[in-house]
Parts: structure tokens; sequence; C-alpha cells
């Protein structure tokens, strides 16, 4: 069919609302990367072979998991309430089912991790959460045998210096919200992006780069800012009071989407825009989920509304990030009043916000509080929102990390630098971690 540009963004806007949901039916949905390494090395798992990244998956099936193939190769599976998918440099991506709150999250974590245990000890290899791979340089990692990462991959080639370093080097943490209006979701977004400096740092959990200890503070930032102008950073239009479905349709639209679904199959489309290609059919729900999968800004919108800025970090932080964006952005008179502050900060100002965190860490005083203190508050404002006292508690957790190390790239780093040998510094950062999970 071919479709005028309007009716293009109304099938679009029409695809947004559609997927609002009444506030009692919000949910929590996760995803969890993680790097396979080597125990005794924590070099990067190739993906090939019996102790590759297949092998593991392999081993997988053995439990009960369903494979799900391109080709020959063995590049994802189903499970019961999650599914494994692998990330360009075969990081392992577990997305959980949404959930209605943390103790639902816990629970098919924890059968994960149960499950995981023997397979990774009879291998001799670690599953590790971390911004960014340890050992390995990604000239050293092979790309995955995926048609999508081939056609980005080579893509790339021409994009931002730190591109293939996202797609091979990179793990992390995304955490879809519901929105229940074209308002509400206007209120999240831009109070995402109001707060996006702040999570680059608190959450950097990437001590190294490219083999090397890394000093430099949120790293996941700086590569994101040097990847791909076209489909990463900020939303067009997304400091705009006024912004709307139709703005987001608008931004998606004027995209170069790399490739598109078309029947079942992937078609490559270079720099075309997607207002552009007339091979897509926005009648089609597949084809239209895909398009906005090829959007990588620090928040996108999906089904949901996606976060995307915090690094892999271990239990119980990931469930703790979940928290901290719930208790913020679930909660009515939370939302409000941090969308009141996010208006007066224009996307100007947040650049001048990043580049001050970049510089001075912890003592940027780029929200007019010290970066630590305005961190605490929100913690504060975050329990403040929370309905349950199990979930307050989690909360502790990351007013212990930021008080005791900063950062949990500062924490590893302090360890290492204590004379703790790369496998014990890291020890907390094992999926598990040694740590019981709590009921």
């Amino acid at each position: 069919m071919n479709y005028t540009y309007e009716k293009k963004v109304e099938t679009l806007v029409s695809y947004f609302k559609k997927c609002e949901k009444d506030p009692l039916d919000f949910k929590l949905g996760l995803e969890l990367e993680h790097f396979l390494l080597e125990e005794d090395s924590y070099r990067a798992v190739p993906y090939s072979g019996d102790k590759g990244v297949e092998g593991f998956l392999q081993a997988l099936l053995a439990e009960g998991w369903e494979g799900i193939y391109e080709g020959e190769s063995l590049l994802a599976l189903k499970g019961k309430n999650m599914h494994i998918t692998l990330e360009p440099g075969g990081q392992l991506e577990l997305s959980l089912v949404p959930a209605r709150d943390i103790k639902e999250i816990e629970e098919i974590y924890q059968v994960f991790l149960n499950t995981i245990s023997p397979i990774l000890k009879d291998r001799g290899q670690v599953l590790v959460n971390l911004g960014y791979q340890p050992v390995s340089k990604i000239a050293e990692i092979p790309l995955l045998p995926k048609e999508r990462y081939k056609y980005m991959y080579n893509y790339f080639k021409s994009k931002g210096k730190y591109a293939h370093n996202m797609m091979k080097g990179t793990s992390s943490i995304q955490l879809s919200l519901d929105y229940s209006s074209e308002e509400d979701l206007r209120k999240k977004i831009r109070v995402v992006y109001f707060l996006a400096p702040l999570v680059y740092y608190f959450f950097d959990n990437s001590p190294f780069f490219e083999g090397k200890l890394n000093e430099i503070n949120s790293l996941r930032s700086l590569i994101w800012d040097n990847c791909d102008d076209d489909r990463s950073g900020y939303v067009l239009n997304v400091f705009n009071d006024d912004f709307t479905y139709y703005d987001y349709a608008h931004y998606i639209l004027n995209m170069p989407p790399i490739i598109i679904m078309k029947n079942g199959n992937l078609l490559y489309t270079a720099e075309k825009q997607n207002k552009d290609i007339g091979e897509i059919d926005f009648r089609q729900r597949d084809e239209v989920d895909h398009l906005l999968t090829m959007a990588f800004p620090d928040a996108r919108v999906k089904k949901y509304l996606e976060i995307r800025m915090g690094d892999s970090i271990p239990y119980p932080y990931n469930l703790a990030y979940v928290l901290f964006w719930q208790g913020l952005l679930y909660n009515n008179k939370n939302l409000d009043s941090l969308y009141e502050k996010a208006l007066n900060y224009s996307q100007a100002d947040l650049d001048r916000v990043k580049e001050d965190i970049y510089l001075k860490g912890s003592r940027s005083r780029g929200y007019g509080p010290g970066l630590e203190e305005f961190y605490l508050s929100l913690l504060e404002l975050a329990q403040d929102g929370l309905e349950n006292r199990y979930e307050k508690e989690y909360l502790e957790v990351l007013r212990e990390l930021v008080l005791d190390a900063g950062t949990p790239r500062e924490k590893t780093i302090r360890k290492l630098k204590r004379g703790n040998e790369l496998k014990k510094a890291l020890e907390w950062c094992k999926a598990g971690g040694g740590v019981s999970i709590v009921g």
C-alpha cells in the first residue's frame, strides 16, 4: 500500500495510542544483559564451539528451553516467563516477562540463576554483569552470525568512532514502563531525559575499556554520543513542552532504519529514511515493531517506554534500579514534581550538565545542588513513591553504594587498587554474585 506521509504519521500515532494502559495494569519489563566469560582469564567466550556461547545455549536446551535458530545457528532461547537473545558480541540478554512487582521479577530471575549455575561450573565459565568487556578487545570478539547484525556492522563503519564498541563491547540493563496517555508519556520521557546524565554516572559499571582500566566517567554515555546521531541520544522535539505521539512518529519516519522487516525477512535499506521506503506496510504490526527497534535513543517508545541508560549491574543493584524508576515515574506526585523541574532544562542545558559530570563526576553541580546530594534526594523520593516496605529496602543498597564507593565502576577500581586480582575484584559482578536472593 502506498501511504502518504500524513497517513504514515497517523498510523504510528494510532499504534502508540493503542498501547496505552490503565495505571492499574502498569507492569515492569526488564532486560538484563550479561557477558559470558572464561572463569580463569575473564576473556570473552566466542560464539562458536562446544565451549562457546552456542554451546552454552545448547546446554540450556536440555533444561527445557526452546531453541530459536537462524539457519543452523542457535541464536535465542524461549523459556517459561523469560527468553534469551544474543547481542552482536555474544552478550546474553535475558528478557523477563513483564511483571507487576519486584517480587515476581526476582522469582523469575532466581529460576534463571539456579538453572545456569551448575552449567557454568561444569564449563569453567562465569556470567558477569558489567558495562564493558573487562579483558577482551572488540577486535578479538567475532561478530555474531546474525543477518541483522551484519547489516548494522557494515552500516556503522561510516558512523561514530564507537559504534562497533557499542555493538560488541557493551552490556546494559533496560527497563520498560507503561504509559496511560499522551500526556503521561510526555511527562515520563521528559523526566527520563532530565535525569539521564545523572543515571549514566551513578549506574556506570564500566571499569574497563578495550583491555585497560577506565578512569573516564559515564563511559556508556560517551560511547552512545559517538555512535550514530541519526538514532541515538535525543528524540527529536522531546524538549518541546507539547511533545506528542505525532512528534515521536515524525522522529521515526525521518530516521534511516538500516534494515526493515518484510514478509518475515530482512531488507537492507542503507541511508533511506522510513518515510521514503515504499516497501514498509504500516498495517503490519511486525513491520512497525521492527522499525521502532531500530531507534536507539536514551529513551524510546515502542509498546511501552524503554529506558536505556544503565550499564549492566549485578543483583541486587539491578532490581534496585527497577524500583528507582518505579518509585519516580509510577507515582503521580513524584512524576509531576520532577516534570516541573525538567521543564527548566533545555537540550543545551542537559548537554552542559553531561559535560560537567564527565569532567567532575560527583563534584558536579550541573543540577544546582551537588550531584551526590541530588541523587540521594532522588533515592528518598523514590522510596516515598513505593508502597511496600520490601520495595523501599532495595533502594538502601543504592544509598549504601554511593556513600561507600560512589559508583559501581569506582567500587571495582577501588578493589583493584587495593591489590585485589581481577577475578576477586569482579566477584561481586558475577550473576548471582554468591549473594542469596531474598524472598
